[in-house]
């Protein structure tokens, strides 16, 4: 879409904003928008930056908080979708179960450069380095925020920390007592129902949740319905205790299933165009275990252990099946050395054990591994100038099984000249490391037909994607960020923040070597093999504003914009079609326009607007048109307990695409128009 028509859809989207407001004024007296003042949202307490609670002033990162309450007014219905509220994060449906999350750059399913955690659990996979999001989910109303920490993070948190950190953090159990029914049904999201009871025990409190839902299939580009079904149930509980000498003890669990449908492309060396459509199923499921205990010694150092134990199957029937166990304990301390010195060191292990069971088309040998990951980090908060200026030097020291030793570092320096405004600057380093697929798997990836374009054999091609001939490297990236907000006033704040990122080691691909295979057909098979052979360069940088124009109106416009420039250290043919899907992997331009307003005291309207500009090249196999959408969301209280809200999404158009599959051998989608009903009772 070209500026001014997307200009011209905001104006027309405020101007029905305000024809609302003039109504809301003139009926009804002035609400406030919820309990917390714009100075109150700008001081919710921020953990996953530096491992502490810090005020988002204090945080010298780019730093974006998505409340409980803006998952809610958004009318999204899982974390990926509520994802898109934050700047500088690309989320592309891929189908209505399964999407693309990134930040600042490198979007694909699997993206490997975004550490994903839910209250302190990694829930980023090793099989193909990425989070797969139908497996990971939780009851949206028990998400107390959700903090996208963007640019590298590994020095708090380790290796796939690259690009930047998401934090999912739950309610505590005292804040969800009595009982919650929700309901939902609409066009898209066929059905879903969740019910949780919290309640007292000893000196603490607790939640049990259960919830399940379907959702309909999306549609191809000519409209037919696709295999894209979702079905899942969960079940899950929390507990918060106040023991002994100060220790403050949390137990938490989930178990799941699911099963998720898919159409794909399998290689097919007797078809004429090379590939057969192929309806697959997948079958997850999975269950796990965390505690933590905080505790406070008498000099006032703050210590805190935690551990988890996860165990997860996923199966795409005739394709492959995982089984991982994996356990993780981390510990970590934090002193005030006389008045200049907040130190935080800490410890970790991580073991993950995998068994693979390989199909027709995709092998992975051995078909048993187990991973090792032991770290170390020591960070330092040095006040130069008090209440003035501050700077963090720090770094992390991992093991691991697969490329061995690697540091960490980063330097960051925060100058906060008053109360309301900081300006800061980092330098930092992050890798990620080789994932189980890129290291032991052979994937018949594609077939090319006798004459077709890239082959002028008169027999066809299989294109194999072998094991690595080497040891594969990390991906390294060295980053520079710098950032300022600035709170103007009780009702305007503005963050900004711009990076340039310097990659190295990327992965790419190389040819091998061809030979032939003397089969009925007989055909050619082309050897592909993982390498290190990418590099890249992004600039960028995203603009967030909050605006309360009037005390029950709340405006919040998002700016992102990122240039991503990938080469080829090798020139090999297969490198530079590597080159190309991380060229078409990300939107140039974002812009995203939130209005909230409270009509009443019982009653709720949100409008939200978002621009995502084009993919790839024009007449690129992997483009994708620049699109808008728009979402809508009414809510009412006919009683304090009960509210029922109807939701509209996609409004703009019928259906359209957001992203082209390019590791798994998916069938493109298209996203369509949904409506979808709620009803919320607390009891």
């Amino acid at each position: 879409m070209k500026l001014k028509p997307l200009l011209s859809v905001l104006m027309r989207s405020l101007c029905m904003a305000g024809m609302l407001t003039l109504s809301a004024a003139a009926s009804t007296e002035s609400p406030e928008l919820d309990d917390m003042s714009l100075e109150d949202l700008l001081n919710v307490e921020i953990t996953g930056a530096a491992r502490k609670s810090q005020h988002l002033n204090d945080v010298a990162a780019a730093v974006f908080v998505i409340s409980r309450e803006d998952i809610e007014r958004s009318g999204a219905t899982s974390i990926p979708e509520a994802l898109r509220l934050a700047p500088g994060v690309a989320v592309a449906r891929l189908a209505n179960n399964r999407w693309a999350v990134s930040v600042r750059g490198f979007n694909s399913r699997f993206s490997n450069k975004l550490l994903v955690m839910m209250d302190g659990r990694s829930i980023y996979s090793p099989l193909f380095s990425g989070v797969l999001w139908e497996d990971n989910d939780t009851l949206l109303e028990d998400i107390d925020r959700i903090e996208v920490i963007r640019g590298p993070g590994a020095a708090m948190w380790g290796a796939n920390a690259v690009n930047g950190v998401i934090n999912i953090i739950t309610r505590r159990a005292r804040d969800t007592q009595g009982g919650l029914l929700v309901a939902a049904g609409g066009s898209e999201e066929r059905g879903l129902a969740a019910l949780r009871y919290g309640g007292e025990s000893g000196d603490g409190h607790f939640r049990v949740w259960g919830k399940a839902f379907a959702r309909d299939e999306a549609v191809t580009p000519e409209g037919r319905y696709a295999n894209d079904y979702w079905r899942a149930g969960r079940l899950g509980f929390r507990g918060d205790w106040v023991m002994g000498d100060g220790h403050r003890l949390t137990l938490s669990g989930q178990a799941f299933s699911g099963v998720t449908g898919d159409t794909w492309r399998l290689p097919d060396l007797r078809s004429p165009s090379g590939v057969t459509l192929s309806d697959v199923r997948q079958r997850e499921k999975g269950v796990h275990l965390l505690g933590r205990d905080e505790w406070m010694l008498a000099g006032g150092s703050e210590m805190a252990v935690q551990a988890y134990v996860d165990t997860t199957e996923i199966e795409i029937v005739g394709a492959f099946r995982e089984r991982r166990t994996t356990a993780d304990i981390d510990f970590q301390q934090r002193m005030l050395l006389g008045d200049n010195h907040d130190l935080i060191w800490g410890l970790g292990y991580r073991y993950s054990h995998d068994v693979i069971d390989s199909g027709e088309f995709i092998s992975i040998r051995p078909d048993s591994r187990g991973f090792s990951l032991a770290s170390a980090f020591i960070q330092d908060e040095i006040t130069l100038v008090p209440s003035k200026l501050r700077m963090m030097l720090g770094t992390r020291l991992e093991y691991n099984s697969f490329t061995r030793f690697e540091p960490m570092p980063n330097a960051r320096l925060i100058w906060t000249p008053t109360a309301s405004q900081s300006l800061w600057g980092s330098v930092s380093r992050a890798v990620r490391t080789p994932s189980r697929a890129e290291l032991d798997a052979q994937v018949e990836f594609s077939v090319l037909p006798a004459g077709a374009p890239g082959n002028p054999s008169p027999l066809p091609i299989l294109i194999r994607s072998n094991p690595a001939v080497k040891d594969l490297q990390n991906e390294t990236v060295v980053a520079y960020e710098i950032g300022y907000r600035h709170q103007f006033g009780p009702s305007l704040s503005v963050d900004i923040a711009a990076f340039q990122n310097e990659y190295d080691d990327l992965r790419g691909t190389m040819m091998g070597g061809t030979r032939l295979a003397l089969a009925r057909p007989p055909y050619l098979i082309q050897n592909v093999f993982p390498d290190n052979s990418v590099r890249a360069r992004t600039r960028g940088f995203e603009i967030a504003a909050d605006w309360y124009p009037l005390p029950w109106w709340r405006i919040q416009p998002i700016y992102s914009y990122i240039d991503l420039h990938a080469w080829s250290r090798t020139g090999d043919s297969a490198s530079i079609n590597s080159v190309t899907t991380v060229k078409a992997s990300d939107p140039q331009h974002q812009v995203s326009l939130r209005s909230s307003m409270s009509l009443s005291e019982r009653q709720t309207f949100d409008l939200w607007l978002r621009y995502v500009s084009r993919l790839g090249d024009h007449g690129s196999p992997l483009a994708i048109p620049a699109y808008t959408t728009l979402d809508l969301r009414y809510a009412w209280r006919p009683t304090r307990d009960l509210e029922l809200s109807l939701v509209g999404q996609n409004l703009l158009d019928r259906q359209h695409p957001e992203a082209i599959p390019t590791l798994l051998p998916s069938q493109a989608l298209e996203i369509q128009r949904g409506v979808y009903v709620k009803a919320k009772w607390q009891f």
